[in-house]
């Protein structure tokens, strides 16, 4: 049996607290299909995203944050 990864990047449109970034890495993994969630140290408006496509969505990742107030654009896509 194998698990499919899908990984994308957002880009927060916004700059962000280090506290801020924390925050909103932990409720992006709030969503249990969530693999992996952070912010890329080398550019700390990139968020890097991975999740089990067969649970949850890109888009549903990315609306999860517009409800919070995040204005993200997914990036490369």
């Amino acid at each position: 049996m194998s698990t499919d990864i899908v990984n994308f990047m957002l880009h927060v449109d916004r700059t962000l607290s280090p506290a801020e970034s924390v925050v909103l890495e932990d409720s992006v993994w709030e969503d249990t299909c969530v693999l992996s969630a952070h912010f890329s140290t080398r550019a700390p408006h990139l968020m890097l995203i991975a999740y089990d496509p067969s649970c949850t969505s890109m888009q549903h990742i990315h609306a999860n944050l517009a409800e919070r107030g995040i204005n993200a654009q997914r990036v490369g896509l």
